[in-house]
């Protein structure tokens, strides 16, 4: 086994930053949370009725939109310096929400709640205006090509910046250069690949999904039935991410490239431009898909982390981060945590905080097409069998134990927990370590394993013990003792919503079929020419 994971040379000296003298900087950073999350009635159901008015508008309402499907809610707070002002919006987006839902419930799994037939399941409602019937056909597209039921599978992602004072440092340490968005860039797609050669260990530790409900796919060699209603399978870590998860065999044919922005943009450039044979059949329809290309959208390419730029007026995302570079890691390989009531608790975030920082100041030499693909191999091998004691994954081209490989991580983030909690181990990154560590140390700790454990206790099926734990938390919710100036402030964010929305149906005519017009995807600028 290695000595050491990732590592740093002389030359790359960024690791010496680990230091009292960096400690301010390492600690900065922006962050924001993403929770889906699939509305059902009291009989485990996906929910049949539409977002909720009281929610607001799903197309311009800042917080509080929907996913793929009508009944799949999602919520994206606002930038915040810490984790913990991040999760009080988080929890209040929640609380809000749990009072107006009467009798229905948020599904507290990843994994879907009991589904009907795909025909039955309906996309998300945007109105009659461009941009929301583009959302639509978009989702339309999204269904034909992957299935409507994999689409309702929900998690977390979190969105991570890291503070000009890191960057600059790093920038002057790794590139003899003061930071540029060139430069910040490439931190950030360093970072990437670090990130990916670790990601089965967080797989592992975080992945809280190997059950679901009989009526999202057959039974398999890899997926048995538990009982009539519940399917498992017995060493996976979490089905969200597996091969019958947010995974596409199309895609998997085109990796793109992570070693810089320039290779980004390119690859990207190419699955947007280029139409693909199997989704022509999709073309009767005006509104089956917005084109046949191998994604429609850059969003539609499904990893574990992205590089983000926020895009003005109608530019298009890949544009936006050739434009203006990186300006922050979406990462979105987190599960729900069923037992908590907003899908997420702090120590899951502060060690991803820690693993980024490692991942940024260790060396990360660049993949080619051989390591590319044993990201994916352990993905499938992690998200089956992560925990099945004699698993291997490779790592920078060696083969190595998983257990192994998430020991080592633990050993060479240690001292960056030390570092940020001042050796303080009540601190929240220690915290946040030793809540780890446990899972690796005692198993029955990980999420897949307590949900087993659960499920077994109580003899209930997927579908019972999910609404068990969905009534709990709406019911914990409903206590979140919600100041009545917010509550007044989500009621005017709500009424806001639906009043921009019919604003912009209006100017457009859109709620007048006659007027409404073909949609247009605007080329991606980087394209032309190609």
């Amino acid at each position: 086994m290695k000595s050491k994971l990732l590592t740093s040379t002389k030359k790359n000296s960024t690791r010496n930053l680990l230091s009292e003298e960096y400690r301010v900087c390492l600690l900065s950073a922006k962050h924001g949370l993403e929770r889906e999350s699939v509305r059902v009635d009291g009989k485990s159901q996906i929910s049949t009725k539409p977002h909720p008015k009281a929610l607001g508008s799903s197309l311009t309402h800042p917080l509080i939109k929907t996913d793929f499907a009508e009944a799949q809610i999602e919520y994206a707070t606002n930038i915040h310096k810490s984790i913990p002002d991040a999760l009080k919006e988080l929890t209040e987006l929640h609380a809000f929400t749990a009072g107006q839902l009467d009798s229905e419930y948020l599904w507290p799994f990843s994994m879907p709640p009991v589904l009907p037939g795909d025909n039955k399941i309906e996309v998300a409602n945007y109105g009659t205006s461009s941009e929301g019937r583009k959302k639509i056909i978009y989702r339309n597209g999204l269904g034909h090509r992957y299935g409507k039921k994999m689409q309702t599978i929900s998690g977390v992602h979190y969105n991570i910046s890291f503070d000009t004072c890191m960057l600059s440092i790093v920038s002057e340490k790794r590139f003899k250069k003061p930071l540029s968005p060139a430069t910040k860039s490439q931190i950030y797609f360093d970072t990437i690949r670090n990130f990916y050669r670790i990601s089965p260990a967080l797989l592992y530790l975080f992945g809280s999904s190997s059950l679901t409900d009989v009526t999202f796919t057959e039974p398999t060699k890899q997926i048995q039935k538990l009982d009539s209603k519940t399917l498992k399978a017995p060493y996976a870590t979490t089905l969200r991410l597996s091969g019958i998860g947010y995974t596409s065999k199309v895609q998997g044919k085109y990796p793109i490239s992570v070693n810089s922005l320039e290779e980004y943009a390119y690859g990207m450039c190419q699955v947007v431009s280029k139409p693909y044979a199997t989704y022509k059949q999709y073309n009767g329809k005006s509104t089956n898909q917005l084109n046949d290309h191998i994604l429609q959208l850059e969003n539609e390419y499904y990893s574990l982390v992205r590089p983000k730029q926020v895009p003005k007026g109608e530019e298009r995302v890949v544009d936006a981060l050739v434009e203006r570079g990186v300006e922050y890691l979406e990462i979105r390989l987190l599960d729900l945590d069923p037992f908590s009531a907003i899908g997420v608790e702090e120590n899951r975030l502060y060690f991803i905080h820690m693993v980024l920082l490692y991942c940024m100041l260790n060396e990360s030499p660049k993949s080619d097409l051989v390591e590319m693909a044993d990201w994916r191999k352990n993905q499938e091998v992690t998200t089956w069998f992560g925990r099945k004691e004699d698993i291997k994954i490779k790592f920078l081209g060696e083969e190595m134990p998983l257990r192994d490989m998430i020991h080592q991580l633990f050993v060479e983030i240690q001292p960056i927990a030390d570092l940020l909690d001042e050796n303080d181990a009540s601190g929240p990154f220690s915290k946040a370590w030793e809540a780890q560590w446990e899972k690796w140390d005692d198993p029955s700790h990980l999420g897949s394993e307590m949900s087993e454990l659960d499920l077994e206790i109580h003899k209930s099926s997927f579908r019972e013990f999910g609404l068990t734990l969905a009534k709990s938390h709406k019911e914990e919710l409903l206590q979140y003792p919600l100041p009545p100036n917010k509550i007044k402030y989500y009621e005017d964010l709500s009424v806001q919503s639906i009043y921009e929305q019919q604003k912009i149906e209006t100017l457009e005519g859109s709620h007048l079929k006659k007027n409404q017009k073909p949609i247009q995807i605007k080329p991606l600028k980087l394209c032309s020419g190609t």
